[in-house]
């Protein structure tokens, strides 16, 4: 267990969160760490590592880290709750009943259901940002803030933005503070866990912007086919790994001559996104196949020259192994996207050009390739602006 939370020396995002409400409310200076999963570090005001506990009493000073697959939750007078994502650390500062937490690293989550009396303030701190509001439901990151409930002013300089309840406001690379609505897509995993496990607040969240968390692939089809910005062209339940856990595949046709693939699976902690990756087709036609390599599946997305229909070059995506841990151990060779190819021949889907092959993918060579993808069925095609 470490016994102090190093500070960042990297430019950092300071979000100020203005919390006020009926007078008589009880004091912010009530903390404490409520329940901890995992591996969790908590230091005290002389950086000495204090034994985390459910309850355990949180003062000026202290510092809360969480590690991989870990997680944090902290009460603040038992109507405001901060939860601390896995790999993210924080400190605490406190004065009076000015409250700040300063989140040095990674992602926490807050949910204000009753605000803080007229004299009461509690400060997040994560880098050059400041958001002031009265009671709401969101999350921050070094460069991000979010809202679920709500309505807040995001300062970041001399840049200021409103936003609202289904809106982050993101300090890009070049200092620009940019807003833009979010999806359910966009949700972090750890917030989408504690909406889902509160009903009260699931519902709120459903009430306030209108975003629903689905459960099933079903539910999942019928939020997709509500976005304006694309329309699903191919959806089926495949099970690409061949391990008895189908994922879910969709096919989106979206504004200027896109389109897009994503593969999701359903896991016992709710759907996740596997892979996504999209692409233009210009004046092309676009065909995606299913395929099978090495006794799994993959789906092929083949681009068909306009002047002769024949293919352009072709590109795989896939689920991914189950054999090393969770989606987060997931690497290269897992993840697939194994590589732009040249067109299907007898011997199977030839590799186009070494340079788009990582060296350390097993299909990494011609001869690994050839004759290993062979076509299972094609699944749709979309035209392009011939």
């Amino acid at each position: 267990m470490k016994k102090t939370i190093p500070r960042l020396t990297a430019l950092t995002l300071a979000a100020a969160v203005l919390l006020t409400a009926c007078a008589g409310g009880n004091s912010a200076a009530t903390m404490h760490l409520r329940k901890a999963e995992g591996t969790v570090a908590v230091s005290d005001s002389e950086g000495k590592a204090v034994e985390p506990q459910e309850n355990l009493g949180l003062y000026s000073g202290y510092g809360v880290g969480t590690q991989a697959e870990s997680y944090a939750w902290i009460d603040l007078d038992k109507v405001k709750l901060a939860k601390l994502d896995a790999g993210s650390e924080i400190e605490i500062a406190k004065e009076g009943k000015k409250l700040e937490i300063n989140v040095k690293s990674g992602s926490m989550l807050f949910n204000v259901t009753e605000p803080l009396a007229d004299d009461e303030t509690m400060d997040i701190t994560t880098s050059t940002m400041m958001l002031g509001i009265r009671g709401t439901c969101g999350w921050v990151t070094e460069n991000t803030a979010a809202l679920l409930e709500g309505t807040v002013t995001v300062t970041a300089g001399d840049q200021t933005a409103s936003i609202g309840a289904g809106e982050m406001a993101i300090l890009r690379k070049e200092g620009e503070l940019d807003v833009i609505e979010f999806t359910y897509e966009n949700v972090p995993e750890f917030v989408q866990k504690e909406i889902l496990d509160d009903s009260d607040l699931e519902q709120a969240v459903s009430d306030a912007c209108g975003i629903k968390f689905p459960t099933s692939y079903e539910e999942l089809l019928s939020i997709l086919a509500e976005r304006p910005d694309m329309e699903v062209v191919y959806s089926e339940i495949i099970d690409f790994e061949g391990d008895g856990s189908p994922e879910f595949l969709v096919i989106n046709k979206g504004e200027n001559n896109h389109d897009s693939i994503s593969i999701y699976r359903n896991e016992p902690d709710g759907l996740k996104k596997l892979h996504s990756m999209g692409g233009n087709r210009d004046s092309d036609t676009v065909l995606y196949s299913l395929v099978e390599y090495n006794g799994k599946l993959f789906v092929c997305r083949e681009r068909l020259r306009k002047d002769d229909g024949k293919s352009n070059y072709c590109w795989y995506y896939g689920s991914a192994a189950q054999e090393d841990g969770s989606f987060r151990d997931w690497g290269t060779v897992d993840h697939i996207n194994q590589g732009r190819v040249a067109a299907h021949d007898e011997s199977g889907f030839v590799p186009w050009n070494y340079e788009y092959y990582d060296s350390s993918s097993e299909l990494s060579d011609v001869e690994a390739v050839q004759g290993k993808y062979t076509l299972v069925r094609e699944l749709v095609s979309i035209e392009g602006a011939w």
